[in-house]
């Protein structure tokens, strides 16, 4: 099937997505009394109070960062190169934080180090070190999957040949690192990104960051033009560290689908493999089994889980539906988008493959502005009205990450098959449908898992543009939290985690089925 067929209406749903980002920056440069004018960003954004509050914000993002970096790319060695016991189990086991919403780790520790909790009391954790450590907790895993990515894709006989000259270590230092040196830098620009962004961990923690900023100046003041002029700096550092992880991984995969690499000890830890299986199991302590624990305790007794469910059934299955849904959206556009993007070249794809993967820097919070102003119209009231709307959110914010995944798994697949194809048929849809579908099964199931489990547990983007009278969990939980009924809030914190566990649980086998029958 020609990729041509499917390049207009993949470049027009990719213009719909850019449609609330545009509008952002268009409207910041229209003055008060009409016209265009760089005036509104020159009064408002050139100020030391803005430069004070982008400062904590990149403190906040580069610490994160680093220690993400020191956490995760050990581990990935340690998971896909050493010999180290129990890493299957442990590499599975360090990917749990994934599924723990940063704000929920906020709460947790915020629980842990409190006077009254009985344990530990750490009035830092209400401050920039609180914060860096709440963001490492959270996004460390990410660092460790992108590195183990890298790991798996590289040819493995080149650390073999080291070996036989150099020590592990002078390997790791000499082959190793360099060769995945874009997919570590490509981790580490995702964290800081997403620490950058995060509004939801600084409102608990008490932080003033930039993004804050933005949330009170909307939400508390109602100043949308403020509110959209402190948008724009915010996305223009975004965009900047996305098109540079966009040019660092342009032919690299963020997943890998394949065993390649996998269980290769290709360096022995000997006298050291004590002390990285204490290391690890510190951190799995630390980062899964200390959160858990805590959501139990403070959830208190069982019948607090019932009212928890009772109080919030209608945003339950809300959240589910529409997770659902948009999911599967984006599963479709990927699909077509990836393909699109595999098969063609040229200035428009550029551009194509642009216009989907800016959306991965704009921060929950202004993307929630941005749709606001771009379906906030009359007529499209049908759209703005409804759950429609959050729908275009959570697909604009999360399909870069399953176009990402799906395109792993479409990076794989040769041209050989369809040219073969096309010797028993010239209908294209009957090779989409009988080679490609089949064949991306993998990444198109995974990619639904990473939409579902991040539309689930968005907070940013549905706390501005929710339907009236409709709610999600997350926000449910915010609201609570506000309220101070913390059992409820650590309750209905661990049915929203049992939701992520029980839909990965549901769609995990029928993942490795269909790798498995792909291989055949």
């Amino acid at each position: 099937m020609s990729h041509k067929k499917l390049l207009i209406p993949v470049f027009l749903f990719s213009l719909l997505i850019f449609f609330p980002i545009a509008i952002l920056f268009i409207e910041s440069f229209i003055a008060e009394g009409g016209g265009i004018s760089i005036e509104p960003l020159k009064s408002l954004l050139l100020t030391s109070r803005q430069f004070g509050l982008m400062k904590t914000s990149l403190l906040l993002a580069t610490g994160a960062t680093l220690f993400s970096l020191l956490i995760g790319v050990p581990l990935a060695l340690l998971f896909t190169r050493t010999d180290l016991p129990f890493r299957n189990f442990f590499n599975l086991a360090s990917l749990i934080p994934l599924i723990i919403p940063p704000y929920i780790q906020a709460i947790v520790w915020t629980k842990f180090f409190s006077p009254d909790s009985g344990g530990f009391h750490w009035p830092s954790i209400f401050s920039i070190a609180g914060g860096i450590f709440v963001f490492t907790l959270s996004y460390f895993p990410l660092v460790t999957l992108i590195t183990s990515s890298g790991l798996k894709s590289i040819d493995s006989s080149l650390e073999e040949a080291s070996l036989t000259r150099k020590s592990a270590f002078g390997t790791i230092r000499g082959i190793t690192l360099p060769l995945i040196t874009p997919h570590v830098t490509s981790g580490a620009i995702l964290v800081f990104i997403f620490t950058l962004v995060n509004f939801e961990v600084a409102d608990i923690l008490r932080l003033k960051t930039y993004p804050i900023e933005i949330f009170i100046n909307f939400s508390a003041y109602y100043n949308e033009r403020v509110a959209t002029l402190l948008s724009v700096p915010l996305i223009s550092v975004c965009m900047l560290l996305i098109w540079g992880q966009m040019a660092l991984m342009r032919d690299k995969s963020y997943a890998n689908f394949e065993s390649s690499g996998k269980g290769r000890s290709l360096f022995r830890l000997g006298p050291l493999n004590p002390f990285c299986l204490a290391w690890v199991t510190v951190l799995i302590i630390v980062s899964v089994v200390i959160p858990l624990w805590m959501l139990v305790k403070g959830a208190g007794p069982l019948e607090n889980y019932s009212k928890a469910f009772t109080i919030s059934r209608e945003q339950i299955f809300y959240s589910l539906w529409v997770s659902a849904l948009s999911s599967l959206i984006m599963v479709l556009f990927s699909f077509g988008a990836t393909y699109c993007l595999e098969r063609g070249k040229g200035l428009f794809h550029n551009l194509l493959d642009f216009l989907i993967q800016t959306p991965f820097g704009v921060p929950s919070i202004v993307l929630g502005i941005g749709l606001i102003h771009a379906w906030n119209r009359p007529g499209l009231g049908w759209i703005y009205e409804t759950s429609a709307v959050l729908i275009i959110g959570l697909v604009t914010g999360y399909a870069p990450f399953v176009v990402k995944i799906v395109s792993t798994k479409m990076k794989q697949l040769d041209r050989e098959f369809e040219e073969a194809a096309l010797l028993t048929t010239t209908k294209g849809t009957k090779i989409f449908r009988k080679i490609l579908l089949p064949l991306c099964m993998p990444g198109l199931i995974a990619g639904f898992m990473a939409g579902f489990v991040l539309s689930l547990s968005n907070l940013g983007t549905a706390l501005l543009v929710v339907a009236p009278g409709k709610a999600t969990l997350p926000i449910k939980i915010y609201n609570y939290l506000h309220y101070g009924a913390e059992e409820i809030v650590f309750a209905s914190n661990l049915i929203l985690m049992a939701m992520i566990a029980f839909a990965l649980a549901a769609l995990y086998p029928s993942f490795r089925i269909v790798r498995r029958w792909g291989r055949r």
